[in-house]
């Protein structure tokens, strides 16, 4: 907390017997500016936003948790978890509806807990319920500040590419 108060992200007022704290935003905001990885030149790793960067943690968190098409356990870690849900989305084809009966047989075969897996996948936005009847998302929704830092910068992306994928193979039949 010290070192907070030091830099002016945090102010502190006396009252009572007790202090009051209080975030400073805009000083957290050019703090986070001044001196992110990104403006200071510093290795980002695997949570950097480039294209490279977002195929190694997709690589290394698919290789970790799969054993072939079986997943070993559901991440803790959400931005772990967000990979699994787009490799299991992989499953379904867009513009067909399925039934929950039809999405717990497509996800048994990856873990035994499908309700998790169900409800993620709509939590996320990736699948879309109406009426017990889900189907891949044509779009996904807003991101909320929580939510943005949990998935790759590139998932909109990613799903417009599964989507012309599986209109391209159904146009190929």
């Amino acid at each position: 907390m010290s070192r907070l108060l030091a830099t002016g992200i945090v102010t502190s007022t006396p009252r009572a017997q007790s202090r009051c704290y209080a975030l400073d935003q805009t000083a957290l905001r050019d703090a986070a500016t001044v001196s992110s990885p990104a403006t200071t030149g510093q290795d980002q790793g695997d949570t950097a936003g480039t294209p490279d960067a977002a195929a190694r943690l997709r690589a290394k968190v698919l290789r970790d948790f799969f054993d072939g098409e079986r997943l070993k356990q559901i991440p803790a870690q959400r931005k772990k978890r967000v990979v699994v849900l787009e490799h299991l989305l992989t499953r379904f084809q867009p513009d067909v509806e399925y039934d929950e009966r039809a999405v717990n047989d497509l996800l048994r075969p990856a873990h035994d807990d499908v309700a998790t897996l169900r409800r993620e996948l709509v939590d996320y936005g990736y699948m879309d319920r109406q009426r017990g009847i889900y189907r891949v998302a044509a779009a996904l929704p807003p991101r909320g500040p929580t939510v943005a830092q949990e998935v790759r910068g590139d998932e909109a992306e990613w799903l417009e590419h599964l989507i012309a994928g599986a209109t391209k193979r159904a146009f190929e039949r």
